[in-house]
Formats: C-alpha cells, structure tokens, sequence
C-alpha cells in the first residue's frame, strides 16, 4: 500500500498542477463530474490509514486532538441546524490536511518524495505561467454550470488594467501557491539533510527557486510573494543557527521566534480592530497613490466588509462560545447558504466562526507556547516553525483551511514534526 499511496500522491499534485485545462476538458466531454477524481484519490488514502488505525489501535496524538476538534465542528454543525450535506462538504475541506499527516507515515523515502515534487512538477507551473504570459489559453475566464451551479474554471482578472496570470492553475494565487508549498517544502527539507548533492542538481534547484519567486510575481500574488521573501529570510536564519555556536545561535534563535510573533499578530489583530473600528485601518491605509490602491484595495474590503459580516455569521449569542459548525464559512455555504456566503479570508475568522472563542482561543495559546518553549537544537521543530511560519503568513488575508495544497502542506509539515527522524530518508 505504501507504493500505492506515493503514486496517488503524485497523480493527485498532478491533478491539481493541471487543474484548470482538466476541468476545460471535463466539460468539453460532458463529463464535469470527473474534477472530484482528486477528492476521491484523498479518500483512497484516508480510507487505508482509517483502515490501519483501527486494526492497530494506534494514532498519533496530535491527529487526535484534530479529529476531536473535527467531530465537535459536526455535532454543533447539526445541533445548529446546519444541513447535513453542507456539515459534510465542511469535512471534506480538511480532508486533504489529513491525508498529508498520514502520508509522512507511509513514505519510505520522504527526501526524496519532496525532492521529485519540486524538480518535477515546479518547471511544469512554470511553463503554464509563462505560455499564459504570451498567448491566451483557451481554459482561460472558463466558466461552466454543473450540479445547479456556476463554477469557475479558471478565473480571469486584472488588478487595475494588469493581467493576473493564472497558467495551468484555477486562479493567478493557485498557482503561486502551489510554487510556494514545493519550494517551501523542499528548502525545509534539504536544510535538514547531511545528504551531499550534485553540483549540477544544485545548480538546477537554485534555478527553479529564483524562477519560482520570478513566476510568484508575474501571478502578482501579494500575500506569496511577501511569503517567499521570508521564507527566504527563515531559510538563512536556519544556516546561521547551524554555522555558528553559543551567544549567536542564541540570538538567531530569539529573532526567529520574534518573526514569528510579528506575523501572527499581523494575521490576529487586524480582523480585532476591522470590528470595533475599522476605519482606524483603512483611513490609514487608503491613499489617491495607484500603487497602493493596487497593493490595498482588496485588504481594505475584507477590514470593512469580509470579516465584520462574518462576525454576524454567529447571529446567537451562544454562538460565539460555540461556532456555528463544521461548514459554517466559507466554500461550504456558496452551495447551501449562498445569501450568507463568506470567504472569511483569515484563519482566525474562519476558527471562531466554526469552532467558537474555546477553540480558537486554545488553538492559538498551544501554538505560541510552542513556539516559546521548542529550540532548533532538536532539528525537527524547524518543521514546526515553517508550519506557523505558513500558515500566520496566509492566514492572515487567505482562506488557508479550503486551499488544498495549503492544507496537505501543513499537514506534511505537522506529521514531521511530531514524527522522530522523518526527514531521514
């Protein structure tokens, strides 16, 4: 099974690499039911770790800790009178989260499976990008109806008279997304490795990276972008930790966790203040310069509009301490509560709306206590770094939950975390 699982891993990023011109051909077939193929593949795995699980009676804590957090989300989704299908669509979101967990425990070789991901399948993005640079693709603005609804194929869009360049991916930050998680996953992993690589295989991975972060701004994702430049950032801290001894591993050490809680209070206090005040932001933030109408028009709608009607989601007081339930926010409510649809577009908005203030408030001291306590000195909590680094970063003006190579990410990242020696291949 475990050969199988790193091959329906690979069809599966290779699904979604390809998943604008794929959903342009299922429609074309009349077959537009075919874009779940991806989702099927994930229960495939998930169904074989369920499998495993109760055959061993053995699971890992944090797994379970997320699974009860995940079958609270249900029950409230029910007792709120959510409908069952939409509770339903809400846990097949995380779906992909959970099976990049369970993947880590069924790689024999996790270097290089992380290793193939980024040689392979990052020049193909890449080309995508750069064919929808120079000529227009016929997937391109694709839109079609299927189940009752209209569905993007793939987004077409400017952003003041500038073309945001999508390629092969659903949308221009899907795929600079998806060239963000393989660059990330591969730093983090070759940071770790004793492993002396080939001088040409050097040359060609520092090329994919710099045309990484060439193709990140040609889609003009702001949010990858700033991301890229500090993971940048994270990645030569983590050589200086290794370079040096003492007082200055000390301080690395220190700077890092300081990064890190500036981005979680860059992701935290904003939607804290769109609620009691949000002009406080947006006067300050709105300017006659196009430049930074470019840079904030859209942060500005989610302080002022996003994130204020999201609050009003939780229309019971009690709803505030509980949420209103797995599929409460987000993608889950186009298809059952359409008039009260709301992308959230933050992490922390999206927690307390379908898990309440308890939840959303433990989630976050677990992390910053972690993030406090843990020490590079025990390698595999770079991982962890990087999984707080990724999602405090996208968390903060992205619906990380309902982003499917986001959340396999994170979950790669979480299950080497908590697994001794993973990045061992």
């Amino acid at each position: 099974m475990k050969k199988i699982t790193v091959k329906l891993l690979y069809l599966w990023f290779l699904l979604i690499v390809f998943e604008a011109p794929l959903r342009f051909v299922y429609f074309k077939l009349g077959l537009p039911s075919l874009v779940y193929v991806k989702d099927f593949l994930l229960i495939i795995i998930f169904a074989y770790f369920v499998i495993y699980t109760l055959s061993t009676l053995r699971i890992n804590k944090f797994m379970l800790a997320i699974t009860a957090v995940i079958i609270y989300g249900i029950i409230v989704g029910l007792i709120n009178q959510l409908s069952p299908f939409q509770v339903l669509f809400g846990l097949k979101i995380w779906l992909s989260f959970f099976v990049g967990f369970i993947a880590i425990y069924t790689l024999d070789s996790k270097e290089k499976f992380f290793l193939n991901l980024f040689r392979i399948y990052v020049p193909i993005i890449l080309a995508g990008i750069f064919l929808d640079l120079f000529f227009e693709l016929p997937w391109s603005g694709f839109e079609y109806e299927a189940f009752g609804h209209a569905i993007e194929g793939s987004r077409s869009w400017t952003t003041f008279g500038l073309s945001r360049i999508a390629g092969f991916g659903r949308s221009s930050f899907a795929s600079a997304i998806l060239l963000f998680c393989l660059s990330a996953l591969y730093l983090t992993l070759r940071s770790l490795s004793s492993k002396k690589e080939k001088f040409s295989w050097k040359i060609y991975d520092n090329l994919l990276l710099v045309l990484s972060f060439a193709g990140i701004v040609i889609t003009t994702s702001k949010t990858s972008i700033l991301s890229f430049f500090i993971l940048v950032l994270f990645y030569v801290l983590i050589k200086f930790y290794t370079s040096f001894k003492n007082i200055f591993r000390r301080i690395t050490l220190i700077f890092v966790k300081l990064l890190l809680g500036l981005i979680f209070l860059y992701g935290f206090i904003p939607p804290i203040v769109s609620l009691i005040s949000p002009k406080a932001i947006t006067n300050y933030l709105s300017s006659g310069d196009i430049l930074m109408k470019a840079i904030f028009l859209s942060y500005i709608d989610r302080v002022e509009v996003a994130w204020p009607n999201a609050i009003q989601l939780l229309s019971k007081p009690y709803m505030f301490v509980t949420g209103r339930g797995l599929g409460g926010i987000g993608a889950a409510q186009q298809y059952f509560e359409p008039g009260l649809y709301n992308p959230a577009d933050n992490i922390y908005i999206y927690l307390l709306v379908d898990f309440g203030v308890v939840v959303l408030t433990l989630t976050i001291l677990y992390l910053l206590k972690k993030i406090l306590l843990l020490k590079f000195a025990d390698k595999q909590n770079i991982f962890f770094y990087i999984f707080c680094l990724i999602l405090f970063l996208y968390g903060a003006t992205i619906n990380v939950i309902e982003a499917p190579i986001l959340m396999i990410t994170l979950g790669f990242l979480s299950a080497l975390w908590s697994q001794k020696n993973a990045y061992s291949s």
